[in-house]
Order: C-alpha cells, then structure tokens, then sequence
C-alpha cells in the first residue's frame, strides 16, 4: 500500500533527531519519562528503563545513563514506580465522530420502561423547535423490551422522531416519521432490510439494517457547531484513555468534513484513518466515489484508506447471516450482499490499494467475505492487502486457518466477550450450546496465526482499552471477577490484548513503520499507566489508570497531580 502524505520515514526520522548527545541539543522540545518500566513491544528491544522523545520522534530507549544526555532543558516526567510506559493505544474501530456529534442529541442510554423515554425526551421537546426532528440513540433491545411507534406517540405526538439503537443495526420511528417515509402496511422490505409488523401488517415502528435509511435518509446534516463540539470531547475522551490514533470504520461526507475541518485547526491530535461503506445497491461503481473523498479528505491527521461492507446484521434481532438456521426457526438470517456483488466490489477495491473492512457476525458472513479476498487474491494477485474482518461473533471451525492463510486480519472488540444479557438471553438461545462454544474464538484465530488487532466499537461499549484488554484476557464480567467465564478455551493473554493494541493495531493500518513500538526514528506516540498490567491480577487491569498520553511528544493528556518538570 502506498504511504501515507505527510509522514516522515524511518531515515528522514533518523536524520532530523541526531543521535546520542547531540540529540538533546536540537532545537524544539525535548521530553524524558523515567523511574518506570518501559515495555516497547519491539522485540528487538522488549525493555528499557527510560526513553527520550526529541521533536515528536523517539530519539533514544534505553537505560537512565543513556538519556541522560538528553536532560537539559528538556520536560522530564519522574514516574512513579510500577508505572508501565507502553506504545500509544491505537483503536481499529471506533466510531468516534459520529457517535460523538450523536452524543450532543437525546441519549436513551438504559432507558427500559416509559417513565424513562419520556424523561429522556421530554427536556428536549421542551427546548427544541417544533419543526427540528427529535433525534438521538443509544436504546438497546436488551434493555427497553418492547420498543414501538405508539410508545413515542405518547410523548412526541405529532413531532418528528427517529432513535438509533446502540449497535446501529435497528431504528426506532415514531409515527410521524414512518408517515413522512412513505411506511405503510403496504410497504415492501428493502433488499437487506427488514420493517417490523404487527398481527395485522401494521409496521410497529422498528427498522431494521437497510430498512434504517427510509427513515435516517430524511434527517438533516447536523450543524457544524455540533459536529465540532462533539469530536472535541470524543477526542479528549480518547486521549484520556490513552489512545493516540483510531480507524474510524465508518464515516459519510459530514464526518470527514468534520475531522479535516478539526486538522485544517491543528485540533485534531489523534491520526483518524477512514472507511466509507458501499452498499449492495451502488455495487463495485461504489468505489468512484470513495476514490473522490479519498483525494477530497486528506489532511496530516487523516487519510481516507479502506471500504466498508456490512456483510449482515447481528444476531440477536436475527439480521446475522448463519450457516445454519436459529434455533427454533427456518430462517438462517440474510446477507446485505450477494456473493457476486460482494466479490466485485471488494476486487474493485481491492484493485486501487484500498483496504477492505469487513462487518462479518455470523458464520456464514464470515465465510462471505473470506470468500471475497480470496477472489480478490486469484483476481488481482497475491499481494499485502491486510483486509480486515471486524467482530467475528461466530466462525465457522473450517474457517479459522483461512485468516493466516490470506493474510486477512482479525479486528476484535473483546469487552463484548463475557456472559452478559446479549449473549445469555438473546444470542446462545438463538444459536444453541453446539455454536455457542465458538462464540468470539479469539484463542483459536491465535493458535493458528491470525493477526489479531483491538477495538472498542464506541460508541456501542467503552473505549478504554484496559476495560478490553482485562475482559479479553478473564472473559468475565468485569463487576463480577468471581462470575462465569465465556468459552474459557478463547482467552487470550495479556501480551497478546496489549499488541492488538499496539504492534498488530499499527500494521493493520499499514503504519508499523511509524508508530506501534517505541523504537529510535518512530513517531513519539506515547501511554503512561499508573500501574504494570503484565505484573499484577488479571481482575484488576481495568482499574489501571492513563497518567500522561503523549503524541508526537506533546502531552495532550496528564492525570490530575501528574507533570513533566
């Protein structure tokens, strides 16, 4: 793949921040962090003592004799001892602008009855014009049981209103909103989609995956203010938990405009690498218009890299595409795509260096598009794609070796693997004990080699990677270290949550050359832990706590009573 504008190679590093004693004498700031552990994640070089970081590059790693040349006039951070200094976090798949503007709107965050929607709504209606839609997210099926357009009618009346749900595979309409849509009992299903009805062929107010857009297509672009104001706390979200670079899985125009406006300011820190989504509808021409905003959107801090494909749903509205049907149905879920136009899009794509990020949470899914990049393989050639299938819920045991084999890389969120009530209520009776043992097989993709890279999905759960990282490797409620595990035989352990959050993270965004190991010449991307997550309790990651998030060796987060001198 090519490289990215803008970014300083290993040599030209090499060559702006001289070595050794002279480093410290270069001009622009210098910043040193000792009295800690540094653990690099180079294997060349796993640990050090204490590293010096000289105009945004890592100019030295090594013992406290071998930065002190670098100590005049430079800000020194004293860290505690059992601090653990660790590359930058980088998050795979993180929804950060768009959940962040959503973030500004109504929330129905745990709300589960109709006190709760109207105490959620109500203050908005309040302030909000009549003709400006309600709008927001958040609901979840496990939580509110019955969500319906009556259930809104009670409090919106007539007003315009339309809620995502927290994993953005189903939408909540009110009945004005379906009437402004054109929903009827008369109307038919779009392709890869689902309209719920009642007894009668009534649609109840819930939308399901492209079903979505009858309704999301008519709200308004939000206004930049909005934008702007919700990824300045995203950011800062981000930064505090120790991230320093994300691939945002899933952006329109508006996201985009959004982020190079935040870079054109210098205000956007973290390096945001892009996917847009092409649809079954707009087939392989989809990826025209990606090439546009590709060369339309790139900025320092963002670059446009990767197609996004929503191969099918989730499983517990029963949108996931499995080899096999539920339990207690006929029906195996459907696929947003055809194998046929799968396939050509991703060759299209694949055919212009563009990386390919695959939404697969059924088995069947899974298969589809490992399908895809091996026809990408036989019709473009051989070649580093690093395509990437994200969430992988359920695989097929025939499939696992096929990750290692095509090169493809296995894009996890793993504080989704523990007993909670989406799986215990609404996923294992839905696939049976037999499949439920393959629930997130991450042990498995590692024993056989798979590249296995870490990611939240926030705004569907939280963005701290310790939280991931300590649920990856219990497989336990986090509440509840005593609780059950999930399929224990998946555990990771904690070196392996710890690269997927930084080595493995870097080259699934083609950036290994520049950041993922705190090596001489890379970018100077930078976490402080208040504690060692490698020495202590698995139970007892999550409680670990971010001190200083550096990037290109500016602090952009210090915890309360924490500062270079």
């Amino acid at each position: 793949m090519f490289k990215k504008p803008k970014r300083i190679s290993v040599l030209a590093a090499l060559l702006a921040v001289p070595l050794g004693a002279t480093g410290a004498m270069a001009d622009g700031q210098t910043v040193v962090l000792r009295g800690a552990r540094v653990l690099t994640m180079d294997g060349a070089k796993p640990e050090a003592q204490a590293i010096a970081l000289v105009e945004g590059k890592i100019a030295a790693v090594g013992s406290d004799a071998d930065i002190e040349p670098y100590l005049k006039g430079a800000k020194v951070y004293d860290l505690p001892a059992g601090a653990l200094v660790l590359p930058g976090f980088q998050d795979d798949h993180n929804h950060l602008i768009w959940s962040a503007t959503q973030a500004e709107d109504i929330s129905l965050t745990d709300v589960s009855d109709e006190a709760g929607l109207r105490a959620a709504i109500e203050p908005a209606m309040a302030k909000l014009p009549k003709d400006v839609w309600l709008r927001g997210g958040g609901w979840s099926v496990g939580v509110y049981k019955e969500p319906s357009a009556k259930a809104l009618d009670a409090i919106t009346g007539d007003r315009l209103a339309y809620f995502d749900d927290v994993d953005g595979h189903s939408g909540w309409a009110n009945s004005a909103a379906l009437k402004l849509a054109g929903i009827d009992a008369s109307t038919k299903d779009p392709e890869g989609g689902r309209i719920e009805r009642d007894t009668q062929g009534n649609p109840t107010g819930l939308l399901r995956e492209n079903a979505m857009s009858l309704v999301s297509s008519l709200l308004p672009e939000y206004p930049d203010a909005q934008v702007d104001a919700g990824l300045a706390k995203g950011q800062a979200e981000a930064m505090s938990f120790g991230i320093t670079a994300i691939i945002d899985p899933s952006t329109e125009e508006w996201m985009l405009k959004g982020y190079q406006r935040a870079d054109a300011e210098d205000k956007l820190k973290l390096r945001v690498e892009a996917a847009v989504k092409i649809d079954a509808e707009e087939g392989p021409d989809g990826v025209y218009r990606v090439q546009k905003l590709k060369n339309q959107y790139t900025s320092p801090h963002l670059e446009v890299t990767s197609v996004k494909l929503f191969v099918d749903g989730v499983i517990e509205t029963g949108t996931a595409a499995l080899l096999e049907a539920y339990v207690g149905s006929n029906s195996a879920g459907d696929a947003l795509f055809t194998p046929e136009i799968l396939n050509g899009i991703a060759i299209a794509a694949d055919r212009v260096h563009l990386q390919l990020h695959a939404h697969a949470i059924g088995d069947r899914a899974v298969r589809m598009a490992l399908d895809a990049f091996e026809a990408v393989e036989k019709a473009n050639g051989k070649r580093d794609s690093r395509h990437q299938i994200t969430h992988l819920e359920l695989i097929d045991p025939a499939d696992i070796e096929r990750f290692k084999e095509l090169g493809v890389v296995a894009n996890i969120q793993a504080l989704w693997v523990y007993p909670d009530t989406y799986i215990v209520d609404l996923t294992q009776p839905k696939i049976g004990p037999e499949r439920s043992e393959w629930l997130y097989p991450f042990g498995a993709l590692k024993k056989a080699g798979a590249t296995i890279v870490g990611s939240s999905d926030w705004s569907v759960s939280s963005m701290n990677p310790l939280e991931a990282i300590q649920t990856g490797v219990t497989r336990q409620d986090i509440a509840d270290p005593n609780g059950k595990v999930l399929t224990p035989q998946h555990k990771l352990d904690v070196m392996d949550m710890l690269r997927a959050y930084t080595v493995n993270a870097a080259y699934a965004a083609f950036d290994e050359t520049d950041s993922g190991t705190l090596t001489v010449g890379k970018r100077a991307d930078v976490v402080v832990l208040d504690r060692d997550v490698t020495k202590i309790p698995a139970t007892e990651i999550a409680s670990g706590k971010v001190l200083v998030t550096l990037i290109d060796g500016e602090a952009v987060y210090e915890a309360e009573g924490v500062a270079g001198k």
